[in-house]
């Protein structure tokens, strides 16, 4: 399914040429091959990197498989877009900055960035913080609660892999963890840094419902509560599946004003700015941020063309990739 939105997206640009796929289900491979006219297909990835003329690759492996193919690909001088998450555990993020520092030459675009920081709210909001507007920030509340949905499958049924906590890494903590964080934390420029894990809840069996993976053992559903080094906590809360809806939405409490919104694309694409006036009395303003139509998946293979031609730097590189993953997997043990 990802697969299929890089190389519509990177197509639109109108500066790549898809001249391969890898598929482990090579039965599948020639349908694929046909359906999106890529010339050669191969069950063995490596038969793509001992190809010269092959400058980038693009894996969308699930993220137990993320590792090898990075290595290799690096190793034979590829330039990489990696699918998020891009590492596995603390050990696989350790390896995966460690590869960066070795090839500077070479350029890694994760897909955190996707949904995250490459959409106008994302601007906006980190223009009204830097302006001082907010005063300080001493709270960020960020929810997103579905019913009825399972980690992955309800956007690709056939995935069951997505509920296998030994090929998927986790559910949303671990799915959706890293968009929260690109976003949240980006719209401070990165700075703040993990000062205390206060607490992390996880749940999961909330029905006797299996959807049909051979094993579920990834969470449903998980709340956190984070500490950073400028001041500010992070309550923080997503479930895939839980016995109540609530929209994704984000909540910025300032000592001067707030700001309320839902970060992605498809949200609802107004932010409501909360402040008070000189007479100290209190108003409401609504800002349209212009997002609603607006292509995420586009709007991340230009940062990568413009990432991989040297006009600037990918907007979410492995270093930065690796800090988020590193919160995650803080969360997952403070949770045990």
């Amino acid at each position: 399914m990802i697969a299929e939105k890089h190389i519509a997206a990177f197509r639109k640009t109108g500066k790549a040429y898809f001249k391969w796929v890898s598929r482990q289900n090579t039965a599948l491979l020639e349908n694929f091959q046909s359906k999106y006219k890529i010339p050669e297909g191969t069950g063995d990835y490596k038969d793509i990197l001992a190809d010269p003329e092959v400058e980038v690759v693009i894996i969308a492996t699930p993220p137990s498989l993320h590792l090898e193919p990075l290595k290799n690909a690096l190793e034979a001088g590829k330039h990489v877009i990696l699918e998020k998450p891009a590492g596995f555990n603390a050990k696989e993020i350790e390896e995966i900055t460690a590869l960066e520092q070795k090839y500077p030459n070479l350029t890694t675009c994760d897909c955190s960035s996707r949904h995250s920081r490459l959409q106008p709210k994302f601007q906006i909001v980190k223009q009204i913080i830097q302006s001082g507007k907010l005063g300080e920030i001493y709270q960020i509340h960020h929810n997103s609660i579905g019913r009825n949905g399972r980690p992955g499958i309800e956007y690709h049924p056939e995935a069951k892999w997505f509920m296998d906590k030994s090929k998927a890494g986790g559910g949303p903590l671990f799915d959706w963890g890293v968009y929260d964080l690109s976003f949240h934390l980006g719209i401070f420029g990165d700075e703040p840094k993990l000062k205390h894990v206060k607490h992390v809840s996880l749940k999961r069996g909330l029905d006797d419902y299996n959807p049909g993976g051979f094993v579920y053992d990834v969470e449903e559903h998980f709340t956190a509560l984070l500490e950073f080094d400028n001041g500010m906590d992070f309550y923080w809360e997503r479930g895939n599946h839980a016995n109540v809806e609530v929209p994704n939405e984000t909540r910025i409490y300032g000592t001067r004003g707030g700001l309320k919104f839902g970060y992605c694309s498809w949200d609802y694409p107004v932010i409501t700015f909360y402040s008070t006036d000189e007479k100290n009395k209190s108003y409401t303003e609504e800002i349209d941020s212009g997002s609603a139509g607006h292509d995420d998946d586009f709007a991340f293979a230009e940062n990568c063309m413009a990432a991989l031609s040297g006009e600037m730097p990918p907007a979410m590189p492995l270093h930065l990739a690796a800090k988020h993953l590193d919160i995650i997997f803080k969360c997952y043990h403070k949770a045990g």
